[in-house]
C-alpha cells in the first residue's frame, strides 16, 4: 500500500474532489468546530474540522462519519486510508480507515501552521488601529461596553441565529462588534471592561466594525487606566463630587467625569487657599478660571491622579493615588 506525505498531497491538490486509496500517517494537532450540513440522502449531519501535521507539513481535514470524531484526539498519531482530497483538505468519511499509531515526531514549526490553521493567530490591537487594518484582519481588542442592543435572531443559511452588538470604547475610539450565537447570549451590561479575542474585522457602507468568529472568546476584566488631557469648560459641584466636562486635547471629543471632590480641592489648594471656601464659593471660584487644563489618569470611572493648570497660575500637580 503507498504510504503518501501530507507535501506530496498538497502538491496534488485539485479544484475537483480526488478520492485516494493510499494511506497517510499525521498526528492530530488541533480539534476545531463541529458544522452542520444536510447529507446527499437530505439527512442533518455534523462535521469535525481539525488540523494535522506529518515531519513534511500541515493540512486541514473533515470527517463527517460522527461514530469516528472520539478518535480524533489531539496530539495523537493516526493511520488513515480511503479519504478525499478536496479543495486543499482531507475529507474523511464513514468509508475511511481510521487507526492509532506511535507517536510521530514533528517540527515545533510545522505544529504551529498547523495550530494556526484551525486557530489564527489574534494580536492585541488598539481600536484606533482598526481604522487602517486591512479588511478581514484578525485580532484581539479591550476596551469598555457604552452601548449594549438587545439580542435579535436573523436567519443563516435558513437557520435562526442569534446576534447582539455592543460598541466598544478605548481612548475615546469606539467600534460596534456584533456577537455571533451563543455569545450573543452572555451576560454583559454598559460599563463593563472587556477582552474579545479572535474579531474580524469588516467594512459596510464605510463603517468598520467586528464580528465575532468561531475561536472568539470574550472574557470580563479589570478596568482599563486611561489618561484624559484637556480643558474644563463646564463644571459643577455636589456635597461628595465634582462633575466636570472635559474637551480633550487630541480629539476635541468631550468627556463627562466625576471626580471626588476631595480629590479636587486637593489639587486646587496647591496655589490656592480654598480652606474656608464653601462649595457654592468653590464652584464660583473655578467657573471663572474656566477654560482650565487638567491632566487626569483614570481606572474605569474612577479617577486615580489629577492636576490643574489655571490660566493666570502654573501648574498644580497632585499625586495623591486614590486608595493609598
Amino acid at each position: 500500500m503507498t504510504q503518501r506525505t501530507l507535501s506530496e498531497l498538497k502538491a496534488m491538490s485539485q479544484s475537483r474532489a480526488v478520492p485516494y486509496g493510499e494511506s497517510i500517517t499525521v498526528q492530530v494537532v488541533k480539534r476545531g468546530h463541529v458544522a452542520n450540513f444536510t447529507d446527499a440522502n437530505g439527512q442533518q449531519a455534523e462535521m469535525l474540522n481539525f488540523s494535522i501535521a506529518d515531519q513534511t507539513g500541515a493540512m486541514l481535514a473533515t470527517l463527517t462519519d460522527k461514530t469516528k470524531h472520539g478518535r480524533i484526539i489531539e496530539g495523537k498519531t493516526l493511520h488513515v486510508r480511503d479519504f478525499i482530497l478536496k479543495a486543499g483538505k482531507v475529507a474523511l468519511s464513514h468509508r475511511s480507515t481510521i487507526m492509532m499509531k506511535p507517536k510521530m515526531e514533528i517540527e515545533s514549526s510545522i505544529l504551529e501552521t498547523a495550530m494556526q490553521l484551525i486557530m489564527p493567530a489574534s494580536p492585541v490591537k488598539k481600536l484606533t488601529e482598526t481604522k487602517t487594518a486591512p479588511i478581514r484582519s484578525i485580532f484581539t481588542i479591550q476596551g469598555q461596553i457604552v452601548k449594549n442592543e438587545a439580542t435579535k435572531t436573523v436567519k443563516v443559511a435558513g437557520n435562526d441565529t442569534k446576534i447582539r452588538t455592543i460598541t466598544i470604547e478605548e481612548d475615546a475610539s469606539q467600534i460596534d462588534v456584533t456577537l455571533w450565537r451563543e455569545l450573543a447570549e452572555k451576560e454583559f451590561q454598559v460599563g463593563d471592561f472587556l477582552r474579545i479575542s479572535h474579531t474580524l474585522l469588516n467594512e459596510w457602507q464605510g463603517r468598520r466594525a467586528l464580528n465575532s468568529t468561531r475561536n472568539t472568546s470574550v472574557e470580563k476584566i479589570q478596568p482599563l487606566n486611561v489618561g484624559v488631557t484637556g480643558k474644563v469648560e463646564a463644571l459643577s459641584i455636589t456635597d461628595m463630587y465634582a462633575e466636570v466636562a472635559v474637551k480633550e486635547e487630541d480629539n476635541n471629543n468631550y468627556k463627562e467625569i466625576k471626580v471626588d471632590l476631595a480629590l479636587l480641592k486637593e489639587a486646587v489648594s496647591r496655589s490656592e487657599d480654598i480652606e474656608l471656601l464653601s462649595d457654592n464659593e468653590l464652584e464660583d471660584f473655578l467657573l471663572e478660571q474656566i477654560p482650565f487644563m487638567v491632566e487626569m489618569s483614570l481606572q474605569g470611572s474612577q479617577v486615580l491622579t489629577i492636576s490643574v493648570k489655571f490660566p493666570s497660575a502654573p501648574e498644580l500637580q497632585m499625586d495623591f493615588m486614590a486608595g493609598i
